[in-house]
């Protein structure tokens, strides 16, 4: 699979989208996006589907435009932002409406920018049964990556969490919010 064809979880869309994870399912919910079943696009509405919701690299540009407008849009506006970008897929701006246009260039940037996070996030977090129970560890390190995140989420800086783990990075610290 290609990257541009890797499908991404609810969790790995927040992350590359900014949106927490209970907006992404809010907005899978709200068919702002639509889930893949399989290799397929799942049906709108389709509440009864099992399995993981998947998103798309597409569903994530949407993710990260719907996180920048809001509710400026209704549905319908928004749903003719969404056909406007994909009609052009290299254009920077995008007319959501008379008076609103969207900077879908910076959008993309963003996105792109997230998928390489995620990326990067994967290549240094391991999880081996010997390390800690199987907990994600950064690689090479006894440092739980959930621990780490919370930490940050709960204020600690960069040089407090640098000075008690000096095995980690200031890259490691950002990855681990990732």
């Amino acid at each position: 699979m290609t990257d541009a064809a890797r499908l991404y979880t609810p969790a790995e869309a927040g992350a590359v989208s900014g949106l927490k994870l209970k907006a992404v399912h809010n907005a899978i919910d709200k068919h702002i996006v639509v889930p893949v079943a399989k290799g397929k696009t799942a049906v709108a509405g389709d509440a009864k589907r099992k399995g993981p919701r998947l998103l798309t690299r597409e569903d994530l540009l949407r993710l990260r435009v719907w996180r920048g407008v809001g509710d400026t849009l209704s549905a319908d506006r928004r749903q003719r932002l969404f056909v406007a970008i994909a009609a052009e897929p290299k254009a920077t701006t995008v007319k959501a409406d008379e008076l609103l246009i969207v900077d879908v260039g910076e959008a993309r940037r963003q996105v792109e920018r997230g998928v390489r996070d995620l990326q990067a996030a994967e290549a240094i977090v391991v999880k081996d049964k010997r390390t800690l129970g199987g907990e994600p560890v950064l690689k090479g390190t006894r440092i739980p990556v959930y621990g780490i995140a919370a930490m940050v989420d709960a204020g600690a800086s960069e040089e407090e969490l640098l000075a008690g783990y000096p095995m980690l990075t200031e890259r490691m610290i950002e990855l681990a919010r990732v």
